[in-house]
């Protein structure tokens, strides 16, 4: 195939200076496409930024003051009725009316999507019915992922929702998942005719991020475990007072006609039983008293600190609110173990989940402890160096793996874990050879007049260089 260099239209509504997981790997996975390439992005950010590559403003038609009267009288859930599949259909129009302006002045060769948010999905394909260029669409979150939507505002929403993800998977080229069982769960609805589109290419975590950031080492008797990120699961260990009659009526107004389509425990998501583990391996080892702490960057929940009173765990978990990115990568590389919990699955069943976090700490040197159900994420790190995993509510078993680290630490062996090979196969380098692999494919089917006619082996071509 050919090696001329290539143009390509990434619509990421999410990019940085944004931080949020979708602004993150798309910006990181166009960084590494080849030198040669042009890579235009359309946003909806009038702030966005990434280096070399040209960045195309589209105003929202978002009616903001509408939107905030309608729930400042409480009519919220007729928002979440009725403005679907996300509040960022609004951005829908301008972009197509952007995009189509920057394909025909820039000879765009193909359009890729990155979810979400998931209404920019149809802004692809509408590109692609207008222009008639390839498109190729990176879900980063599926919609129907329950991990992470168990709910939805009735049944018809999450029908609606599979509905699009098989339209996005039979209008687009080629269709991206970063899970390997959610790509086989969408994958099964599909007719066979449309399984050669499905494509995994995961998430990563860019080394040049870490260039420079030098792990603390020094002799201490302090264990500091670290969470980065906003931890969830707070609202499960707060007492509410007594509701007045109209508080309780809203409360079921707002619940009335939801659909759970999987029961979680947000509850394992939070630091209450690795709080509670700390205090067990403290009251076993008295002389460790004051340190062991658990210290969380990032999180935004106001009640925190009231949580960690009522729960007795003020002394052994400190937070902190959110903190640059460059930062908080600082803060893991400091760390003696990095903590990472999800919630867990009430029926048991394997989720698709895998979290950005997961490759952010394969990226340090430090132990890992998972607290995590079956499912993708759980499976990811199972062959991982330096990675404890239990289960999310196991407290006995978060204390076994921090007494048996603590023990080392005290004795001044070392825990740093050799994770030279996992980072190069991680690193967001070789996730650039992957999509720009992918999209070589891809036009080239498109200039033979052929669809897609097999999965490709990811990253089995060396072609990219840092933009």
């Amino acid at each position: 195939m050919s090696s001329k260099s290539r143009t390509v239209l990434s619509i990421s509504q999410k990019v940085p200076p944004e931080t949020n997981p979708t602004a993150i790997r798309s910006s990181k996975t166009l960084k590494y496409l080849p030198k040669d390439w042009q890579i235009h992005v359309l946003s909806g950010n009038k702030e966005a930024t990434l280096d070399q590559a040209h960045i195309h403003f589209a105003r929202s038609w978002y009616p903001g003051k509408l939107l905030r009267f309608i729930r400042g009288i409480k009519f919220g859930k007729l928002l979440d009725w009725l403005v679907w599949p996300d509040e960022d259909i609004f951005w829908l129009l301008p972009a197509v009316f952007k995009g189509i302006n920057v394909i025909k002045t820039y000879d765009i060769d193909l359009i890729i999507v990155f979810l979400k948010p998931y209404s920019a999905g149809l802004i692809g394909i509408l590109l692609k019915w207008l222009t008639g260029k390839p498109l190729v669409i990176n879900v980063c979150e599926p919609s129907t992922c329950d991990d992470l939507y168990a709910v939805f505002p009735t049944k018809l929403h999450y029908y609606l929702n599979r509905w699009l993800e098989d339209i996005y998977v039979r209008q687009s080229d080629a269709i991206v998942y970063v899970s390997q069982l959610s790509l086989e769960q969408v994958c099964s609805r599909q007719t066979k005719e449309q399984h050669s589109k499905f494509h995994l290419i995961r998430g990563g975590a860019d080394p040049q991020d870490f260039q420079g950031i030098i792990g603390s080492n020094a002799v201490s008797n302090d264990f500091k475990i670290v969470f980065t990120g906003g931890m969830t699961g707070w609202e499960e260990f707060l007492n509410f007072p007594n509701q007045s009659v109209i508080k309780k009526l809203r409360h079921a107004w707002m619940n009335w006609g939801r659909y759970f389509n999987v029961n979680v425990n947000p509850a394992s998501s939070s630091p209450i039983f690795i709080g509670r583990a700390i205090k067990q391996v403290v009251a076993q080892n008295p002389d460790w008293a004051g340190k062991i702490k658990l210290k969380i960057y990032g999180n935004k929940f106001e009640s925190a600190s009231a949580v960690l009173k009522d729960q007795d765990l003020s002394d052994v978990v400190t937070v902190t609110g959110p903190v640059p990115y460059s930062d908080a990568l600082q803060k893991l590389q400091s760390a003696n173990l990095l903590f990472m919990p999800l919630p867990d699955r009430l029926d048991g069943t394997p989720g698709d989940r895998i979290s950005l976090k997961t490759y952010e700490y394969l990226m340090t040197d430090r132990p890992i402890l998972a607290a995590v159900p079956p499912g993708e994420n759980r499976n990811y790190l199972s062959d991982k160096p330096g990675v404890h995993l239990v289960n999310p509510f196991d407290v006995k078993a978060m204390a076994q793996v921090l007494e048996q680290l603590m023990a080392k630490h005290m004795v001044g062996e070392t825990l740093v874990v050799d994770r030279v090979e996992t980072q190069r196969k991680i690193s967001y380098s070789r996730r650039g050879d992957e999509l720009a692999t992918l999209i070589l494919d891809v036009l080239h089917k498109a200039d033979d007049g052929k669809s897609l006619t097999g999965p490709l082996v990811m990253g089995t071509t060396n072609i990219s260089g840092q933009r």
